[in-house]
C-alpha cells in the first residue's frame, strides 16, 4: 500500500472517527455518551490502525484490508445515536454491518480470503443477519419497545403490535445463536485440523473473536447493560488479537520457508557431491590409472626395450596433460579462478563473451566485494544466461552491475519470449536462496512476449575481504 493511500485512509478515519464522536456527544437518547464518544472511538482507531500496520506487514494478507473497514464499519453504528428520525431508523440496519466484516474477518484469518463455499455461505449469512435481522422488529416496534423511550420516530414502523415485536426479537435470537453455533464448530473443526504451530496464531483470534460474538448475542437477547460492557471491552482488545496472530503466522510462514530453504540447500549440495564425485570418476581418475598403468609398463620394459621408453613416456605426459586439463575444468565449474583472482568484473565479462549471443556488462563496481557477495551475483549472472540461451530464443541480452547505498544491484534482461518462472526452476530457487542467505532478494519480471528480467539486490557488508 502506497504512502499516499495510507495517508488518505488516515486522513479519513479521523474523519469519521470525528463524526461518529458528534453525533454520539450530541444525542438525546443515549447513555454514558462521554464513554462512548472517546473509548468507542479508539475502537474504531485501533482497528484501522492496526490494520493498516498488518498490511504494510503481511501485504500477501487481505485481513489488515478487514480491519481498516471493520474500523469505519464500527463508526458507522454510531448513526444510530442521531437525533434525526431518518438516521436515526438506518443506524439501526446499518449499525449491525461491522458484525458482518467482523466475521468475514475470524472465518477467513490469517489470509483474509474465503477458502470454501460453505465459509462463503456462513460469511454472507454473516452480513445478512447482522444487518437485517433487526428489520423484522422495526417493522412493529415502537422506540419504547426498542428499549429507548427517548429515541427518534421509528420511520419504518408500519403498524405497532408487542406480539409480533416479541416474535421478531425471538427470531433474531434464534438467527444469532443458530449462526453463532454453526461458526463455532466451523472454527472448533478448524482448529483441530491444524498444526500445532499454526494453532498458536489461531488461538487468540479464535478465543477473542468468539467470545465477542457471544457477548453480542446475549445482549441481543435481553442481556442488558451487564453484557454490552463486557463485549465493548471484548471488541476493543479484538484489533490486537487479530495483529498478534497475523505476525504469529508471519513468523511461523518464514520458519517454514528458512526450512525449505535449508532442505534445497543440502539437496543441491548432495546433488553437486555426486556430481563431482561422478566426474572424478569417469574422467580423472579414470586417466590417472591409466597413466600409472603408462608409467609401469615403461618401468618394466625399460631394461628388455629401452628404445619404447620415449614413446611410452611421451604417452604418459600427454594423458597427464589431459588429466590436468579435466581436472582444471571442473575447477573452473565449482569456482572460477577468474573470479578469485581479478574479481566479479573480470568473470562477468569472461562470462559474457561464452555466451551465445550478444551480450553487453555495465559495471560500475570499483574495487572487490566481500567474496560470498561477488560469487552470490556471479552465480546469479551465469544461471540467467544459461536460461538465456535455452529457453528465451533472445537476441541479445544486458547485464547491469552497480553499488550503491551499500546495496549491490545485478539486472540481467534479454528480448526473447518471456514467460519465465522462477518458482518452477530449481536453478532459480537455489539462486533465491543463496542470495537469501546473503540477506539479499531475487526477483523475476518475464511477462509473455516481452522478454525477462532477473533482479538481484545484495547487502555488500562492510566486513574486509579475506585475502
Amino acid at each position: 500500500m502506497s504512502a499516499r493511500r495510507t495517508a488518505a485512509i488516515l486522513a479519513a478515519a479521523l474523519v469519521a472517527g470525528a463524526a461518529a464522536g458528534a453525533l454520539i456527544v450530541t444525542s438525546d437518547h443515549l447513555d454514558n455518551k462521554l464513554v462512548w464518544s472517546i473509548f468507542g472511538q479508539l475502537v474504531g482507531w485501533s482497528f484501522i490502525g492496526t490494520g493498516l500496520y498488518a498490511q504494510r506487514r503481511r501485504p500477501d494478507s487481505r485481513a489488515g484490508v478487514l480491519m481498516v473497514a471493520l474500523g469505519f464499519a464500527w463508526f458507522a453504528n454510531a448513526i444510530a445515536a442521531s437525533n434525526v428520525p431518518l438516521l436515526y431508523t438506518t443506524g439501526q440496519v446499518t449499525g449491525g454491518l461491522w458484525g458482518g466484516v467482523f466475521l468475514h474477518l475470524v472465518m477467513t484469518f490469517p489470509s483474509g480470503r474465503i477458502r470454501s463455499g460453505r465459509d462463503r455461505a456462513i460469511v454472507i449469512a454473516g452480513y445478512v443477519i447482522f444487518t437485517l435481522a433487526n428489520v423484522p422488529a422495526l417493522l412493529f416496534a415502537t422506540p419504547g419497545d426498542l428499549g429507548c423511550d427517548g429515541c427518534p420516530e421509528n420511520l419504518m414502523l408500519v403498524t405497532h403490535d408487542e406480539s409480533l415485536v416479541d416474535v421478531a426479537f425471538a427470531l433474531q435470537t434464534t438467527l444469532y445463536a443458530g449462526l453463532f453455533l454453526i461458526v463455532l464448530v466451523r472454527l472448533a473443526l478448524r482448529w483441530r485440523r491444524t498444526p500445532m504451530l499454526e494453532r498458536l496464531q489461531l488461538t487468540p483470534v479464535y478465543a477473542s473473536g468468539m467470545i465477542t460474538f457471544l457477548a453480542v448475542t446475549i445482549a441481543v437477547s435481553g442481556g442488558g447493560d451487564s453484557v454490552i460492557w463486557p463485549a465493548f471491552v471484548a471488541t476493543a482488545l479484538l484489533p490486537y488479537a487479530f495483529l498478534g496472530g497475523l505476525l504469529r503466522s508471519h513468523v511461523a510462514r518464514l520458519d517454514a520457508e528458512l526450512r525449505a530453504s535449508r532442505l534445497r540447500l543440502v539437496e543441491a549440495g548432495d546433488t553437486e557431491r555426486r556430481r563431482l564425485e561422478r566426474n572424478l570418476h569417469d574422467g580423472a581418475q579414470a586417466r590417472l590409472v591409466a597413466l600409472a598403468m603408462q608409467l609401469g609398463h615403461a618401468r618394466r620394459v625399460a631394461d628388455s626395450d629401452p628404445d619404447r621408453v620415449p614413446e611410452l613416456l611421451d604417452g604418459a605426459l600427454g594423458e597427464l596433460r589431459t588429466s590436468l586439463a579435466e581436472l582444471r575444468e571442473l575447477a573452473h565449474g565449482i569456482h572460477p579462478a577468474v573470479l578469485s583472482e581479478k574479481g566479479l568484473d573480470a568473470a562477468l565479462y569472461a562470462l559474457a563473451s561464452r555466451a551465445p549471443l550478444p551480450v553487453t556488462l555495465d559495471s560500475d563496481n570499483d574495487g572487490r566485494l566481500p567474496e560470498a557477495v561477488e560469487v552470490a551475483a556471479y552465480y546469479a549472472v551465469s544461471e540467467a544466461l544459461t536460461n538465456v540461451a535455452k529457453y528465451a530464443r533472445a537476441t541479445r541480452a544486458d547485464i547491469a552491475v552497480h553499488r550503491a547505498n551499500g546495496t549491490l544491484t545485478v539486472d540481467v534482461s534479454d528480448d526473447g519470449v518471456g514467460g519465465a518462472d522462477a518458482e518452477r526452476g530449481s536453478g532459480l530457487r537455489g539462486l533465491a536462496d543463496r542470495v537469501g542467505a546473503l540477506d539479499g532478494t531475487l526477483s523475476v519480471e518475464s511477462p509473455p512476449g516481452h522478454g525477462t528480467r532477473l533482479h538481484v539486490e545484495i547487502p555488500v557488508t562492510k566486513a574486509a575481504r579475506p585475502e
